[in-house]
């Protein structure tokens, strides 16, 4: 017996040398090297107090029916005695946060792919996106689609009708009326070569941006303008800034990723000029 657990030791060693091999394989600290971060700001430069500003906040008055479409242009909506204002709605085409000048829901991103996308996407099942209306306003305002991922579109309103238009160059869209708690899945095929505009035609407010790209990296600014694109292969990359209000606000920045390090961009500036030139023509 004894002779017989001594060959079973010896037919186990190699197994357990194995085993520990195996252990050592794991990802190691050099492999996480060949990748980088990159992280900045999309800001506003200028005076927040100038009145051009205005038609991008404050209040936007909400009226029943389609004469929400003229009042929302800014238009007189007709005879006022006959309308039936239901509420307001707040005007977040340019949000700029008051302490920071940072201004959310920018797109910045690769145009195309790089050559290496880092395995962990690769591994990472993508999660469908949901766009809800919410009566006067879609929510979020922007995101970015990958190639392989869905877009649920959800009225959220038990009461109110609603419509989604999606404004596609390369993938088929849709126009259709939503009822109150009907949602619909749109899936795209292509990339877009910047984000689409999806709107309402009910309640035109209510607006959405969406960015479809083939690769992760890409990120859509928070409150306080910042944004943190992880998982760069190391090397030169060429990063584009857009925003509703202007579209490009950088067509192409070059950032040097560098080997496990974080690379901190200057600052992005929207500038109230850039704004001047193009709605006060």
């Amino acid at each position: 017996m004894w002779r017989f657990s001594g060959v079973l030791a010896l037919m186990l060693l190699p197994v357990a040398a194995l085993s520990a091999d195996d252990a050592t394989a794991e990802p190691t600290d050099a492999d996480a090297q060949q990748w980088g971060t990159v992280t900045g700001r999309v800001v506003f430069s200028g005076d927040v107090d100038d009145p051009l500003l205005d038609r991008f906040r404050g209040e936007i008055p909400v009226y029943e029916g389609a004469r929400s479409l003229r009042a929302a242009a800014g238009l007189n909506p007709g005879n006022p005695s006959s309308l039936r204002q239901i509420g307001v709605e707040i005007n977040r085409t340019l949000l700029i946060d008051e302490s920071t000048r940072g201004i959310k829901d920018a797109f910045v991103y690769l145009r195309k792919p790089p050559d290496a996308i880092h395995p962990r996407y690769h591994d990472e099942e993508p999660e469908d996106i949901k766009i809800v209306s919410r009566h006067t306003r879609f929510v979020p305002r922007a995101r970015v689609v990958q190639l392989g991922q869905s877009v649920n579109f959800q009225n959220l309103s038990p009461t109110y009708l609603t419509n989604v238009h999606i404004f596609t160059i390369r993938n088929s869209g849709f126009n259709s009326a939503f009822e109150p708690l009907q949602q619909r899945e749109w899936t795209p095929r292509r990339t877009e070569p910047f984000p689409i505009k999806i709107q309402s035609d009910i309640w035109p407010m209510a607006k959405s941006w969406l960015l479809v790209l083939d690769h992760p990296y890409a990120a859509v600014t928070a409150k306080d303008g910042t944004f943190t694109i992880p998982d760069l292969p190391v090397g030169e990359h060429r990063l584009t800034f857009w925003h509703e209000t202007v579209g490009y606000v950088e067509k192409y920045v070059t950032v040097t990723v560098d080997e496990g390090a974080t690379t901190e961009m200057p600052d992005c500036e929207l500038t109230l000029e850039r704004l001047r030139k193009k709605y006060q023509q």
